[in-house]
């Protein structure tokens, strides 16, 4: 590849993931589908011991069952990403989470949370579209107001 389309695939990937912080925060969870390949998987086990999930639709099953009554924001700053061929790819976020749960939501696990930490991520670049295949969620700090 040459600089050029190194640059695109770059810019290409970091629209994945801006689709993937607003998706999550609008409750788009069609939107918040697309993103993944059929086969991904995404490790929260930092968050829920045991927390690794194979599959999109499991994906967006786990992510949007703890947040349906939930608003939150969710920031991915300073991206590295890593053009490795031009259907593969991997980048670290540096992110920042803030959730709230409405006080009288009986299934809300916390009232609120705000949280610092990485994503750690692959893509495939599959059909012309660059997919997210595996995603693991780092903590470094967590503040969090129990139920």
């Amino acid at each position: 590849m040459d600089a050029i389309e190194t640059l695109l695939a770059i810019e290409e990937v970091r629209a994945v993931k801006a689709r993937y912080f607003r998706c999550v925060d609008t409750k788009d969870w069609a939107g918040f589908a697309a993103l993944f390949a059929e086969d991904a998987l995404f490790d929260i086990s930092d968050d829920v011991p045991g927390g690794v999930i194979r599959g999109r639709a499991a994906i967006v099953e786990a992510a949007s069952t703890p947040l349906a009554r939930c608003r939150s924001v969710h920031h991915g700053h300073c991206p590295e990403v890593e053009i490795l061929s031009p259907t593969e790819a991997r980048a670290i976020w540096a992110m920042e989470d803030i959730l709230r749960w409405d006080d009288d939501d009986p299934a809300a696990p916390l009232r609120r949370l705000h949280g610092f930490g990485h994503y750690h991520e692959s893509y495939e670049k599959r059909d012309g579209r660059w997919l997210i295949t595996t995603m693991k969620l780092t903590r470094l700090i967590v503040d969090h107001e129990p139920r």
